[in-house]
């Protein structure tokens, strides 16, 4: 995945990344555990870090307009917050899975 940006306001880091192709991509979650982990051995004094990672299509919703999902992982304090961003379509279709697919990520980044 490449690093689109990365930065860093007082003590709030953000870096964003693009693309992944979907959730159900093998190594997605083992990547962005790598990625993650490579960031924060480089991280600065910084108290919070959050990763936005961006879906590679885009998807149109019930009104025709263009959505871009994107996982958001946030490090506070030691704790970890994951969140998934999705179109209409993606909550009507896949909502449980992908609520399941983020308990993973945050179970994997938690060992």
């Amino acid at each position: 995945m490449k690093q689109l940006f990365d930065e860093t306001y007082s003590e709030n880091r953000t870096l964003w990344y693009a693309y992944f192709k979907d959730i159900e991509q093998p190594d997605l979650i083992e990547m962005i555990d790598q990625i993650i982990r490579t960031d924060l051995k480089a991280s600065n004094d910084v108290l919070a870090t959050s990763w936005i990672f961006y879906r590679e299509e885009l998807q149109k919703d019930a009104l025709q307009e263009g959505v871009r999902s994107s996982i958001m992982v946030r490090l506070v304090d030691g704790q970890y917050y994951v969140h998934y961003n999705m179109s209409d379509f993606e909550f009507v279709t896949q909502r449980e899975a992908i609520a399941n697919w983020l308990q993973h990520l945050k179970d994997d980044l938690e060992k």
